[in-house]
């Protein structure tokens, strides 16, 4: 396994990150004891891969068990959301890319896929339908021994994607008996409930685990959440209801089509407005399996084999708004209504297809079956060396189904002329086999990803320094990565069959300057490191990351921590291969939505290209932090943090707008106007056509959108952390605050574009957790302060557009736990009681899209309970 093995269990270390520091608030410590059914076991450490060395020059943290059980999250994505430094804190977790993208939150405000998500330091397989990034595992909650986060460019250890930082997910080991737990809490016409149960044995020189977690949700819709509005005219914003309705606007052939006509009277100057979006889940409706099996047997007192398998089931259901209609009817269509005093023999027709579907949403699902499994074997070597031989494998399948309405069948409806073949835009007249034309198509596909790993690593003492023994890792991995797409979106067929080998060495140093033989005044102890990793792409090529920390202590309990390191992101296998489509903008259409300002007001018909490109390379990111922890001796329950860091986060992958491309010299290379038939022939075949028709009109323009390497995110800040705990007759009494200040956040969308301020564009400034807590006995309990700082963004204004500051977000949650005795049926048994959003705090407004200001936690109060026994 990769990582320091240690003896002792929950340690937690110097120099800790915010985020780790934070979780470990919402428990009674910093530091727990094995109970007495579950021996001391070796464990891992994040950060570094060499034995008996904690990272050098980053912050690190252990969560224990306890802390978790007090945080009472249903599953890992929620145990995260207490975390400040995560983009998803304070929220109710859910997959990115509405519903199918992956579970992993984002760090400091950058993208989800710049942080690295570990299972007992092994890498994860990708398990959405729209991303390659590796994602969060579903480890039943009974089955976690702690978290530990590095907050810090780690490419040097890990590879690709270790670029903000790395959650690693420790499970548990050498149990000894059974432990069951359930729990059940409501909201505001929401439910959550979960049950699992643990079995342990452990014979000596070997153990067994297994572990198992049912979880069950219900949704939460827009509609269920009265604080959303869409109207903002008396904000001084603009009114963002629609105008396609269920029940339909009409606008007939008058002027500029100027006149409304409201459905069903169709009075003149009248108008149905509408929440579309209030039909569609905030948070969608899920069900989770998941069930962690691992072991290991000493085969020689110098030979351990061992093996994990983590399998999860997750299936969501997803309300969708259905997707807002307009035609042309004539009065050739026998649903034909004419505004009355019109005379109009043609009419465009505004309108939501509930009729035609039957209910004011579609349903969107999304399955996933995942697994992740590493094998391998430990030897102890002659000169206290340590080699470890293993494999991963790790497979998802995804189902995706998503309901479309089809443009083509929709179309033909309109000009129907008879009651069998004609669309009602007004009601239920479309015949059966009509409207089952029409929502004939969707998007339905199943996906296949793979990751086959074979790795080797030697870790040891070299020789004896005046400050302790300089030691060594080297190491080797060889992976395999597979993505294959089967299914339609719509009629067209969208086969995808990606692969990429990924071959990589690396090492790392730990030089002990000054220990304990030849420490002087102001050098207390001194330590340096240095790693570095090469790894090369079958698909796009090598990349090479160094990484440098030290660790200086002048004095005992004051410690002074620096890193430097270079990181990377590999682009993902879809980002590179992803089916590349063509679609067709019409003059009309061009002129909204992708304006060519040299052409004014003589738009032309336009083609743009979405999707993977081959020429993609690595994202690329600087960083460097410095801290100081500070533990003093005469307050030996004190301890302080604080904590700069840098990012500078270059060759960010992104899809430029279709206004940008025009008046940003870089993109200069993906504008054709008036292409030659060469040019539109060779770049049409490299795509599938969407929408294109036949035969296609003379072409204009043509844009191709294509991801590629365009953006830069710089960002600093500071991450601190106060933590005190009083040891009191009755047990304890422990206090904490713990947060993030982003003191700058700037974003580029191209090397050519205006540097951007994101913290006046939606990222918040600060975010921080306080806790304050008692143990009394067989009583503890807990409060919580959530603070996340108001945003800024801008907002649309009838004249133009302004700029409004939201307020802060400040939620307050209770945890009180009971255990129930020490005897009889009473033992090992734990009653708690869990409140989220004690106040049910409304999220800040804000005066455009859905009224509210920033990241929030659509569940609002929450109450739960759960029961843990063991036996």
């Amino acid at each position: 396994m990769v990582g320091q093995r240690i003896t002792t269990r929950g340690r937690a270390l110097c120099g800790t990150s915010l985020a780790a520091v934070l979780l470990l608030a919402a428990g009674p410590g910093l530091a727990q004891t094995a109970p007495a059914d579950e021996e001391v076991s070796e464990v891992v450490v994040t950060g570094t891969s060499i034995k008996g060395v904690p990272p050098t020059g980053s912050n690190l943290i252990s969560v224990s068990r306890d802390d978790i059980e007090t945080l009472g999250a249903a599953n890992t994505p929620d145990l995260l959301a207490s975390v400040p430094q995560l983009n998803s804190f304070n929220t109710a977790p859910s997959a990115s890319l509405g519903g199918f993208g992956s579970f992993a939150p984002g760090m400091r405000g950058l993208p989800a896929n710049a942080t690295l998500p570990l299972m007992n330091g092994h890498r994860l397989v990708a398990a959405a339908a729209n991303e390659t990034n590796p994602d969060y595992p579903l480890i039943p909650n009974l089955a976690i021994e702690r978290i530990e986060v590095v907050a810090d460019g780690a490419s040097s250890i890990y590879g690709s994607d270790a670029v903000a930082g790395v959650v690693n997910f420790i499970t548990r080991r050498n149990v000894k008996g059974v432990e069951v737990s359930a729990s059940y809490g409501v909201g505001d016409e929401y439910y959550i409930g979960h049950f699992g149960g643990l079995f342990g044995h452990s014979w000596g020189s070997g153990s067994i685990l297994a572990a198992y977690q049912y979880t069950e949700n219900d949704n939460i819709t827009a509609g269920d959440r009265d604080y959303r509005l869409q109207d903002f005219r008396p904000y001084g914003g603009i009114d963002t209801r629609g105008v396609n309705c269920p029940d339909a606007n009409v606008l007939v052939n008058t002027t500029f089509y100027s006149v409304y006509y409201a459905a069903p009277a169709l009075a003149a100057n009248t108008r149905n407005f509408c929440d579309n979006t209030a039909v569609a889940d905030l948070l969608p409706k899920s069900r989770i399996h998941s069930l962690f099996v691992s072991g290991h047997q000493d085969v020689t007192d110098r030979v351990t084999l061992w093996g994990e398998v983590l399998y999860s089931d997750r299936k969501d259901e997803l309300r969708a708004s259905p997707p807002v209609q307009a035609v042309f009817l004539t009065a050739a269509n026998p649903f034909f209504r004419a505004p009355a005093g019109t005379f109009a023999t043609v009419e465009y027709v505004m309108f939501r297809p509930d009729n035609l579907i039957g209910d004011d949403h579609f349903l969107n699902t999304d399955k996933r079956l995942v697994g992740n499994s590493s094998f391998g074997v430990d030897v102890s070597l002659p000169g206290d060396f340590d080699l470890t031989v293993y494999g991963t494998y790790d497979w998802a399948q995804n189902d995706a189904f998503i309901p479309q309405i089809n443009a083509g069948a929709l179309a033909a409806a309109a000009a129907g002329t008879t009651t069998a073949t004609a669309l009602d835009p007004f009601g239920t007249g479309t015949s059966p086999a009509v409207r089952a034309a029409i929502l004939n198509s969707s998007t339905s596909v199943t996906i296949d990803q793979r990751t086959s790993l074979g790795a080797v690593r030697l870790s040891g003492p070299l020789f004896d320094l005046p400050g302790g023994q300089l030691k060594v890792a080297v190491g080797g991995e060889l992976r395999r990565e597979t993505f294959e797409q089967t299914g339609f979106v719509g009629a067209t067929a969208v086969p995808e069959d990606l692969d990429r080998d990924i071959s990589s060495i690396y090492g790392e140093v730990f030089v002990p300057v000054v220990g304990e033989s030849n420490r002087i005044p102001g050098l207390y102890s001194l330590s340096l490191s240095l790693s570095g990793r090469y790894d090369d792409y079958s698909d796009f090529g090598s990349t090479s990351n160094p990484k440098v920390g030290v660790n200086w202590e002048p004095m005992e309990g004051l410690a002074f921590r620096a890193s430097y390191g270079q990181s990377f992101r590999a682009p993902g296998m879809r980002q590179i291969g992803a089916t590349v489509g063509a679609y067709y903008l019409d003059a009309a259409s061009a002129a909204v939505s992708a304006n060519d300002p040299t052409r004014g007001g003589a738009q032309v018909n336009t083609v743009y290209l979405l999707g993977g490109n081959r020429d993609l390379q690595p994202e690329e990111a600087t960083t460097y932090s410095y801290g100081v922890s500070w533990n003093p001796a005469f307050l030996p329950d004190l301890r302080l943090s604080m904590t700069y860091y840098n990012i500078e986060y270059t060759d960010v992958i992104g899809t430029p707008s279709a206004s940008l491309v025009f008046t940003d010299p870089t993109f200069a290379s993906v504008v054709y106007r008036n292409p030659t038939a060469g040019q539109l022939s060779s770049l049409l075949s490299i795509a599938v056509p969407v929408n294109l028709p036949t035969p296609l009109p003379a072409i204009g323009n043509i844009l191709d959108l294509r991801l590629n390497n365009f953006g830069s995110r710089k960002t600093d800040g500071l991450d601190f952390d106060i933590n005190y705990r009083w040891p009191t007759s009755f047990g304890a009494v422990y206090a904490d605050l713990a947060g993030n200040y982003v003191l700058k956040f700037d974003t580029q969308l191209s090397p050519a574009s205006p540097v951007v301020d994101s913290l006046r564009l939606g990222v918040p400034r600060a975010t921080a957790r306080a806790t304050f807590g008692i143990e009394a006995g067989p009583i503890s309990a807990a409060g919580f302060v959530n603070y996340r700082d108001g945003v800024r963004n801008n907002f649309t204004t009838p004249t133009g557009v302004s700029s409004y500051e939201a307020d802060a977000y400040t939620t307050v949650d209770l945890r009180v736990s009971w255990r129930l005795g020490e005897t009889g049926w009473r033992r090992g048994t734990t009653l708690a009681l869990q409140v989220n959003d004690l106040f049910d705090q409304d999220p800040p407004f804000f005066p455009a899209t859905d009224g509210i200001g920033g990241a929030y936690n659509p569940i609002g109060r929450f109450v739960g309970l759960n029961l843990r026994k063991s036996f």
